[in-house]
């Protein structure tokens, strides 16, 4: 959480770990898998430049505890797990912190894994 040098590190990390396709409006995207260095896998990365949204995939196997990564984060969990639907999506766990939002999504029901995180502006 390092504001826009962070996201900017973020954006050139997830460039040399996959092979982003250019999309409409300046963005890119890849599905993955991709590998990191800690044998962790990503399954896809959105970057929308106009936005400054990342958006990041993760497997499930390895799966990355979310209470490990919110406490990295600093990031708190959302009372709210059900869509509009009552659908269970998963928990939620929040993170702002110089001017950026970080929002990390578990694995519905079991909620023992991080499936995604959503990079942004906070404001």
């Amino acid at each position: 959480m390092q504001g826009k040098k962070g996201w900017d590190n973020i954006a050139s990390g997830l460039a040399a770990t996959f092979d982003l396709k250019p999309l409409p409006a300046n963005s890119l995207y890849s599905e993955g898998p991709a590998r990191l260095s800690d044998g962790r896998l990503l399954s896809f990365a959105s970057i929308s430049h106009p936005a400054k949204q990342i958006d990041i995939g993760v497997s499930e196997t390895p799966c990355v505890s979310p209470t490990w990564a919110a406490g990295i984060l600093g990031a708190k969990l959302d009372p709210v797990y059900q869509d509009a639907h009552g659908i269970d999506r998963g928990r939620v766990y929040d993170a702002t912190a110089n001017g950026m939002f970080v929002r990390i999504n578990t694995t519905p029901e079991t909620y023992r894994c991080v499936t995604a995180m959503h990079i942004y502006p906070a404001d």
